[in-house]
């Protein structure tokens, strides 16, 4: 018999081959989990519409309590005109805010298309409707819809598998 010996350098390639084998493996996105991140959108443009709204809402602060000097005596020394500038950052952020609003809507619409879709349970895609339109945590929406906490959650993860099955297709 003869023994083959392996060279450290063939080795060290192998587990670094399959190192990065794993890594991939946990990089896929499974459907399940591409059905969540698709039904949370809405409430992640949500969020950024709070946000912006709260950012123009600060810049209207600022420009109301920026006084402008009548006096012609004094010298500027900073080019510029301040409330001009930050009129048009409000103006900026509004047109951005109202696109924003549009792509909210179109995406709860479409949430909604693709609950109505896949999910024939009127319960389940009620407790979806609840959570991702309404942004209700799990159990609140469970309550809503007249189940317990356990059940909710149960209902949550059968209708989130039958949404998947969107992704899946895609997959393949």
């Amino acid at each position: 018999m003869k023994s083959e010996s392996v060279s450290p350098v063939t080795t060290k390639n192998r587990r670094e081959r399959m190192k990065m084998a794993k890594n991939q493996q946990k990089k896929r996105v499974t459907p399940y989990e591409k059905a969540i991140n698709y039904l949370s959108q809405a409430e992640y443009i949500d969020l950024m519409i709070t946000e912006k709204r709260e950012m123009i809402d600060n810049l209207r602060s600022i420009a109301s309590s920026t006084s402008m000097s009548l006096t012609a005596d004094k010298v500027q020394t900073s080019p510029g005109d301040k409330i001009g500038n930050i009129t048009a950052k409000i103006v900026d952020l509004e047109k951005e805010l109202n696109n924003d609003i549009d792509n909210f809507i179109d995406m709860k619409a479409d949430i909604m298309r693709t609950i109505d879709q896949y999910v024939d349970n009127l319960r389940e895609r009620r407790l979806l409707y609840r959570r991702y339109l309404y942004f209700e945590a799990v159990e609140t929406a469970a309550r809503s819809v007249g189940v317990s906490r356990r059940t909710g959650y149960y209902m949550h993860k059968n209708a989130v598998y039958k949404v998947a099955r969107k992704f899946a297709r895609k997959d393949t």
